[in-house]
C-alpha cells in the first residue's frame, strides 16, 4: 500500500495517509477553486508541497524522508496515534506535551 506522508499543519507530528484517501481529501478541498487562483495555489502549497509518496520495500518497511523526521523531531521513542482515515507519528516527548496541553485546556 502506498502512503502519503506529510508534516501536520497543526501539530509537531507526521501524518500518514493512504494515497487514495489523501488524493480524495485534496480534491474535495480544492474542487471549488479556480486552479489559476492565488487561493488555490496557497491551499495546494499547504496541503501537498511537502507531501511524500512512501512505498514499502521488499520487507514491508517504509523509509521516512529526513525532512519529515526532523520536522516532527522523531527519535527512538515514537507514538502511533490513529485518526479517522489516517494516522500520526509523534515523538514521545511532543505527544506527552500535547496531551498535557489538551488536559490543561479542558480544566
Amino acid at each position: 500500500m502506498e502512503l502519503m506522508g506529510r508534516r501536520s499543519s497543526h501539530s509537531r507530528c507526521i501524518e500518514l495517509w493512504p494515497k487514495a484517501t489523501f488524493d480524495a481529501q485534496v480534491q474535495q478541498r480544492t474542487a471549488h477553486l479556480d486552479p489559476f487562483s492565488l487561493e488555490y495555489e496557497k491551499l495546494m502549497r499547504r496541503l501537498v508541497a511537502h507531501a511524500h509518496a512512501l512505498t514499502p520495500d521488499a520487507e514491508g518497511r517504509m523509509i521516512l524522508p529526513r525532512e519529515l523526521i526532523e520536522k516532527a523531531e522523531l527519535d527512538t521513542d515514537v507514538v502511533f496515534s490513529g485518526r479517522h482515515g489516517f494516522f500520526q507519528l509523534w515523538s514521545a516527548k511532543h505527544w506527552a506535551a500535547a496531551l498535557a496541553e489538551d488536559e490543561e485546556a479542558e480544566s
